[in-house]
């Protein structure tokens, strides 16, 4: 997965959830009937014209979407297709071909089960080849990434007649025939590296068209084909009050969007392959010649490691990992059918949006990673968002689309950016009854050694706190209805991002009286993220929490966290990292990765509900599995070198102290201290240890609405 999706995963989704049918609480009927369609299929054949000369055996894939519900549709699509290269070198890699096309469809008996129809498109084709005969350059020999071949543009007319069969009111098979013809410029079948080839490649020495004619068989779904009921006026006809949202149902969610798996997933693919196509045409990459057969050599290789930077592996992945996400949580699905979507669009881009091999890591930071990145966007877009605001709403709108860009382009092409209507019933739906925020703006001082004077860095830093609900009051206790988390942004270190963690309750249970609720178990997901010039660190991390609480909520406090973990996927710098085996090898890598386990132990004192010291320490063990090893088999030392098992002991140390002024502002303290021991097997690694000390003075500011009415609404009483 590459930095792109970020980009892409705007435009994806503008397109896409600009298909979202838009909320219709004022029309006068019971149901709603889904207008877009979403298509898919998978085709073979032959060929004929010029690049018939050299290529052969056609396959293709395409993801379309449509909008009509009578005798025609409108719509566009992408396409991607490969070729094989014939005898004598049917063994070289196949040569991509990509369509992006409009398209209008006459369906016949269109309110029928069995619908014949006739498709024409129009659009722009795309001939890349993978083979290596046509580098005209060594991958070395150019920036990371590029692309060693050339290409050629073109344009494209097909002509598809089919049939579609309904089999739900929303899923319909889909059979047909296609025949496509297309023109590019001149492509030369000169081997640029090589010269004339024996046997030629191709009697010409260059060709600009082709055909290609075959079948092809997918599905059609509309979603919310079937109905489902319209909203309830938004205001009390009585009062002219607003309303809250009704309850979440088997239809909508606390949000009132329509539940749909149809457009999670047309979003999910949507941004995948868009990233493919931007990859493809704006960044010319030399990994986006996708097509089936690019998907079943992924398959056939498996999951390997790879080598991408720190920053993308760690904090980009997630990122899209959250858009996968968010592309269902923005369209009605729940938290568990968000997190299986998070992982699927893991799993379909590295089989199927990229012809790098699959990679093991980036499943568990884009899959798992994504889960506590997209709920973390999902529940603090939430409580930006306020339905009942009438005058500043773009703006909360706007302020909410950095946090969630997916769903932020789901409410505007819907609608809902705009249309004044009620909140959530359940304030956990929307702003927890215990919420705080602190944000913080100061320098750090970073050293290398024991003490910071040794190889001194100074730098700025802005970061901010959030306290999401209570570990101890919360009515609700549903994924996320409590978390806590820290976002750092650096200024001069190397990386502008520099800190976001996130520790997310799954579930949990109260162990004493409930009214007075003292002790607290739960299944906890950690996310880490730490980059700067000093040291590394990331992990996706699952475990058990225990929480005790003493005092009382709005004077003094002790809260105390244990947690034992187990780390699904760990990385931190390393030493020998480079020596790690790596697939189709385009960097050095400077960080390990292995699985790992850990725990922590954290103190937080607060004082009317505001932090006055947060005490923190964490151990995490990482036995690592693909990085500072090298020929890890004893039985396969080519070139006489042993192998080396490796494994990693990170000790991170926190203490902050917060220093009231007035209310909301104050003054801040930190000291920080990252321990890394690192044990190498093979006698020609050394062991190393690392350790960084940091110091920070920061001004505060605190924001924690529940606490100011809790304070407000006491010394009420009291008067």
């Amino acid at each position: 997965m590459r930095l792109t999706n970020v980009a892409v995963a705007l435009a994806a989704g503008a397109l896409l959830a600009g298909a979202l049918p838009a909320s219709a609480e004022d029309e006068p009927v019971d149901l709603y009937h889904g207008e877009w369609v979403i298509s898919s299929t998978l085709g073979a054949g032959a060929d004929a014209g010029g690049y018939a000369d050299f290529l052969e055996k056609p396959v293709n894939f395409d993801l379309n979407i449509s909008k009509g519900t009578g005798a025609w549709r409108f719509g566009g699509g992408i396409q991607f297709g490969s070729r094989n290269m014939k005898p004598p070198y049917d063994d070289e890699k196949e040569w991509a071909r990509f369509d992006t096309y409009l398209f209008a469809s006459r369906i016949f008996n269109h309110s029928g089960t069995v619908r014949p129809y006739l498709q024409a498109r129009i659009g722009l084709a795309r001939i890349h080849p993978r083979s290596e005969l046509f580098w005209f350059d060594e991958p070395e020999n150019l920036d990371p990434g590029a692309s060693p071949t050339r290409w050629a543009n073109g344009v494209s007319l097909t002509f598809q007649p089919g049939i579609e069969i309904q089999v739900h009111p929303s899923v319909a098979l889909d059979v047909s025939a296609w025949w496509t013809g297309y023109r590019t410029g001149d492509y030369s079948t000169v081997p640029p590296m090589h010269g004339p080839v024996d046997p030629p490649v191709s009697q010409y020495e260059t060709v600009n068209s082709g055909q290609e004619y075959g079948l092809k068989a997918g599905l059609t779904w509309r979603p919310h084909g079937g109905g489902i009921p319209r909203m309830p006026p938004p205001r009390d006809p009585s009062t002219g009050e607003i309303r809250p949202l009704p309850p979440p149902d088997e239809h909508r969610d606390a949000w009132g969007v329509p539940r749909s798996w149809g457009w999670a997933t047309a979003e999910m693919l949507g941004i995948n392959f868009g990233a493919s196509m931007f990859n493809e045409y704006v960044r010319q990459a030399n990994f986006n010649q996708i097509s089936p057969r690019s998907w079943a050599d992924n398959f056939e290789t498996g999951f390997t490691y790879d080598d991408n930077k720190f920053k993308t592996n760690q904090l980009i992945h997630p990122f899209n990992g959250a858009t996968y996400y968010n592309a269902a949580r923005a369209n009605g699905v729940g938290f568990w059918g968000s997190s299986v979507m998070s992982i699927a669009g893991a799993f379909v881009w590295e089989c199927c949006g990229e012809t790098h091999p699959m990679s093991w890591n980036d499943m568990v930071s884009t899959g798992i990673g994504g889960v506590a990145r997209g709920e973390w966007a999902y529940r603090l877009s939430s409580a930006i968002l306020d339905n009942t605001d009438d005058s500043g709403r773009v703006w909360r709108e706007l302020a909410a689309a950095p946090v969630n860009p997916i769903r932020t382009l789901n409410r505007f092409v819907s609608g809902r950016a705009t249309r004044v209507q009620g909140n959530p019933e359940n304030p956990y739906d929307w702003r927890p009854p215990n919420f705080g925020f602190q944000l913080m703006a100061g320098a750090r001082v970073i050293g290398e050694g024991e003490s910071l004077s040794e190889n001194t860095d100074y730098y700025g830093f802005l970061a901010g706190d959030v306290q999401y609900g209570s570990a101890f009051f919360n009515e609700r206790r549903r994924p996320f209805d409590r978390f806590d988390t820290t976002m750092q942004l650096n200024y001069g270190d190397k990386t502008r991002v520099g800190e976001l963690t996130i520790r997310g309750d799954l579930a949990s249970w109260v162990v004493n009286d409930p009214d007075d609720p003292k002790h607290v178990i739960a299944i906890i997901q950690d996310f880490d993220y730490i980059d700067n010039e000093a040291y590394e660190y990331g992990g996706q991390a699952f475990g058990v929490g225990y929480y005790t609480g003493h005092g009382a909520p709005m004077g003094s406090r002790l809260v105390t966290r244990l947690v034992g973990y187990g780390v699904a996927s760990a990385a931190v710098n390393a030493d020998y990292s480079f020596l790690g085996d790596v697939a189709n090898r385009e960097r050095y890598r400077e960080y390990d990765y292995g699985p790992g386990i850990g725990f922590a132990a954290e103190a937080f004192y607060f004082r009317k509900g505001r932090p006055l010291v947060d005490l923190r320490y964490r151990y995490t063990y990482i036995d690592v599995r693909n990085g500072s090893i090298w020929n890890p088999d004893p039985e396969d030392n080519e070139g006489g070198l042993e192998g080396s098992s490796a494994h990693h002991q990170v000790h991170r140390f926190r203490l902050r102290l917060n220093v009231p002024i007035t209310q909301n502002f104050g003054l801040g303290a930190e000291g920080i201290i990252f321990y890394r021991d690192s044990k190498y097997s093979a006698r020609f690694l050394r062991d190393v240890t690392q350790r960084n000390p940091e110091v920070r003075l920061f001004v505060t500011w605190d924001l924690g609405y529940s606490r100011r009415r809790a304070l407000r609404a006491q010394e009420a009483g009291q008067n």
